[in-house]
């Protein structure tokens, strides 16, 4: 019961989970928890690095809501050790230091490099086949411009996280990602993003009723 390793895993699954989801209300809770019992695997170094990235992504989010310095230090320590660990392997590390640049010069209201850095996210993900983390940045990248009341280009880049997440089988998220679009955007008249993103969620549907019809 009181492995720190084991409580390291589950206090970041719960965080990750919160925030992929976008549970801010509780993320801030469970980040907190996940940091005061982190430590550093010195033999895991990928575990490590995939903690720390999401660790800064939760970090930048929660300094944008909250104020907090506490939380800007934290994204920044995160993206310094994607920095490094960036030196030794593009492929596996590039995409991931460029969105937490990203979202360090969002929260810092430096809009034009941000702009760029979410795009080298985006194509350094897709160059290094990381699907998810394509999804990703253009998921948050849609939440970006929609905080510059950018809304063309923020469906845009949520109709792109859509179909990736899609692709990759994350048929929850797609339906969340749906319904906050739906909501979100319900005043704008864009038939072919909506035809898009209700092709994918029937697809979505499809699949998750012929797997359960599989499993009896």
């Amino acid at each position: 019961d009181k492995n720190p390793f084991q409580w390291m895993i589950l206090s970041f699954q719960k965080m990750y989970i919160s925030f992929v989801f976008r549970e801010f209300d509780i993320l801030k809770h469970l980040a907190e928890k996940y940091f005061h019992v982190r430590f550093k695997p010195w033999t895991m170094t990928f575990v490590l690095s995939v903690q720390r990235f999401y660790g800064g992504l939760v970090s930048f989010w929660l300094y944008r809501q909250s104020g907090d310095s506490i939380w800007a230090e934290r994204g920044h320590e995160a993206k310094l050790a994607l920095s490094k660990w960036t030196e030794s392997s593009q492929w596996n590390y590039q995409n991931k230091f460029y969105l937490l640049e990203a979202e360090d010069q969002y929260s810092n209201n430096d809009i034009e490099n941000a702009k760029s850095s979410y795009t080298k996210a985006i194509l350094s993900a897709r160059e290094h086949k990381f699907i998810n983390e394509e999804a990703l940045a253009c998921e948050l990248a849609g939440y970006f411009y929609l905080s510059i009341d950018d809304k063309s280009t923020a469906v845009d880049y949520f109709t792109q996280a859509h179909e990736k997440y899609h692709e990759w089988g994350a048929f929850s998220k797609t339906s969340k990602l749906y319904e906050f679009v739906q909501s979100e955007f319900r005043f704008m008249h864009r038939e072919s993003t909506q035809n898009s993103l209700q092709i994918n969620a029937q697809n979505d549907l499809n699949q998750g009723v012929s797997k359960r019809l599989s499993d009896h």
